[in-house]
């Protein structure tokens, strides 16, 4: 018994540390020159994987602080650039959270891809971050966003995107 204590415990410890150790990784400041965009890359990736990972519902202000620092960030970043499509963001109507995360997978996308900017794919990458989020709870119920949680269960999300960028 006495094992199975020290074991919870030192569980318990390390899960402690390592969540310490995630957020202390998040985005804290915004970087002014190239060089310390590049190298703040890690920390929107942290800060990505936190928002990705913690309910909405959760830790608000954190949310608020970090979807700002991310929105500053990709707005004056030099490597990544994310293109607006009207047709595609549709979704993000009724739940207007959903933007910040789709902004988020395609920063993702862009930044493990060498800073690809394939719209396509970026695209799909940010839907894809905003139904992950949508499926967790916590928004309004949406037509929208279920017809893209549907399309991307039977494979139909990359046509439906490739189709609504050849939209005028």
């Amino acid at each position: 018994m006495k094992n199975l204590k020290l074991t919870l415990t030192l569980l318990l410890l390390v899960s402690f540390i390592v969540t310490i150790a995630q957020e202390s990784k998040l985005l804290s400041e915004l970087p002014e020159t190239k060089e310390q965009f590049i190298a703040s890359e890690e920390n929107v990736l942290a800060t990505i994987n936190w928002l990705d990972n913690t309910p909405i519902t959760e830790e608000e202000a954190k949310h608020k602080e970090q979807y700002a620092l991310l929105l500053a960030w990709l707005t004056n970043s030099p490597t990544v650039t994310i293109k607006m499509n009207a047709n595609i963001l549709d979704f993000t109507k009724k739940n207007n959270e959903l933007l910040i995360f789709f902004m988020s997978g395609w920063t993702k996308y862009a930044l493990e891809n060498n800073y690809s900017k394939d719209v396509v794919q970026g695209s799909l990458a940010g839907i894809r971050s905003a139904i992950n989020i949508y499926n967790k709870g916590g928004l309004k119920k949406d037509k929208r966003m279920q017809k893209l949680v549907d399309l991307d269960a039977n494979g139909g999300l990359e046509e439906w995107v490739s189709d609504q960028l050849s939209k005028k």
